[in-house]
């Protein structure tokens, strides 16, 4: 259970909060505010106050909650070992069975939408990987793997892939090893 202080903190920021135990993502969804946790969902009202809890129990495929996307009127939610996805009644629904830490922005994709987005991304990207960050173009690997989307680009830098950023001149990528740059012509370089 997230402590009151914690989370009225992390809503009036409207960000995670740092400290263990804290949120790992926060979405508003259904009226609520949504924490993403170790130990699963929890539901909040819009003041911070618990409402309930999502677990293993009401169908998550594991209880470490690690990124949460609203789509649509589904609310979609990455475990350590799977993807599901949430109606407005916080009833759990199985999408994928996939190791991925972070989901792609919906980009206002009804919920057909990005669950088909979801599954030419799964038909796309090496199963023998968990997936840290995606983006509309790359994907990041917990074992420092980037690869463009729709290519067979692939590119290894030190330590979990952290964050992706498309900038003018490239590709800014951020792990626990560094900061990288993959340049316009697709060159490798530590910044």
């Amino acid at each position: 259970m997230l402590s009151a202080l914690t989370v009225a903190a992390a809503v009036a920021l409207g960000s995670p909060a740092p400290e263990t135990g804290g949120p790992l993502e926060l979405a508003r969804f259904a009226g609520h505010v949504v924490a993403c946790t170790e130990d699963g969902l929890e539901v909040l009202d819009s003041s911070g106050k618990p409402v309930r809890g999502v677990s293993t129990e009401d169908g998550l495929p594991s209880p470490f909650c690690l990124a949460l996307e609203v789509a649509g009127d589904r609310l979609f939610a990455a475990t350590d070992a799977g993807i599901v996805s949430l109606d407005a009644s916080f009833r759990v629904e199985p999408v994928l069975d996939v190791r991925w830490h972070a989901l792609p922005d919906a980009e206002d994709a009804s919920e057909a939408e990005y669950v088909e987005r979801l599954d030419a991304l799964a038909r796309t990207l090496p199963s023998d990987a968990t997936y840290t960050v995606l983006t509309s173009r790359h994907a990041g690997t917990e074992d420092g793997r980037v690869m463009e989307l729709g290519t067979h680009r692939v590119w290894t830098v030190a330590g979990p892939v952290l964050h992706i950023e498309e900038e003018r001149r490239g590709v800014r990528v951020a792990t626990e090893g560094g900061v990288f740059l993959i340049d316009t012509e697709g060159r490798l370089a530590t910044r």
